[in-house]
C-alpha cells in the first residue's frame, strides 16, 4: 500500500487518514520535486484535436458558446 500527503507545520499529514488503523507504524520516503511544465506544453498534444472549429474560436469563445456577440465580432 503506498499513501500520499503533505508536511504541515512539521507534521506529515495523508491525503486519506482513514486508510490506515490508529498506531500503524509507517516508512516515509520523500517524494522529489516536480517542477510544473509550461500549460501549453502539457496540452500540446490536443493542438489540432478537432477539425473544423473556427480559426477565431479562442478570441470569440462566448459567441460561439452561449450565441454572444461582442464588439469586435465581424460577420463574414
Amino acid at each position: 500500500m503506498e499513501l500520499e500527503g503533505v508536511v504541515h507545520n512539521g507534521v506529515i499529514v495523508p491525503d486519506n487518514a482513514a486508510a490506515l488503523p490508529e498506531g500503524t507504524r509507517v516508512r516515509i520516503t520523500p517524494a522529489p520535486h516536480e517542477t510544473p511544465r509550461p500549460f501549453g506544453e502539457r496540452f500540446a498534444r490536443f493542438k489540432g484535436a478537432v477539425p473544423g472549429l473556427p480559426v477565431d474560436l479562442a478570441e470569440q469563445h462566448d459567441h460561439y458558446r452561449l450565441g454572444m456577440l461582442n464588439s469586435s465580432f465581424k460577420i463574414p
